[in-house]
């Protein structure tokens, strides 16, 4: 079993990022430790703090941290058919997923989650389904625009998309859900 990074959020936290699973380059390191993964890039020049692109983890997570933002995974834990990356590769019957109750304890403040390309969202659809308690299920989906809150993947794997247009979205949306960005 593979297990995910720790969530990166406070009682401060606004907004949330959702990725799927850590890749092999970011697993035990940092969220999007990947050099290829525009993640960073975009986040430097949202808060425009370019000391987050080379920075270590703590440089990064901060400036996440201290602009409202928070990052976490769908999955908490998986098995891969075999090493890789990829999400087509994860094994579907071994997902656990986080548990996102912890939410309504750790994020007082929060209003919005949103997903890092279409697979997150995609699993937090099948996490949606097996939670037995409408109104935790009415209040995340509401926190996603009832599925709406999906941005372009910044993985590298994702190249139908020019790297200029998705900072766009990123960008825009970022802007139009933080205040004071």
């Amino acid at each position: 079993m593979e297990k995910g990074l720790d969530y990166i959020f406070n009682e401060r936290t606004k907004m949330i990022i959702l990725g799927t699973f850590p890749s092999i380059q970011s697993r035990d390191i940092c969220y999007y430790n990947n050099p290829q993964n525009q993640f960073w890039r975009i986040i430097a020049d949202v808060f425009q703090d370019d000391e987050v692109i080379t920075g270590d983890k703590d440089r990064r997570y901060a400036c996440l941290l201290s602009n409202g933002v928070g990052l976490w995974d769908v999955i908490q834990t998986c098995q891969f058919e075999q090493k890789s990356s990829l999400d087509s590769k994860i094994n579907k019957d071994s997902i656990v997923y986080n548990n996102f109750l912890l939410l309504q304890q750790k994020c007082p403040a929060l209003k919005c989650l949103v997903f890092n390309g279409k697979n997150a969202k995609k699993l937090f659809d099948c996490y949606l389904k097996q939670e037995t308690n409408e109104a935790v299920r009415t209040w995340l989906s509401g926190l996603t625009n009832n599925g709406k809150n999906v941005l372009p993947s910044t993985s590298p794997a994702n190249a139908r998309k020019k790297p200029e247009d998705k900072l766009r979205e990123w960008k825009a949306f970022i802007k139009e859900h933080i205040s004071g960005v």
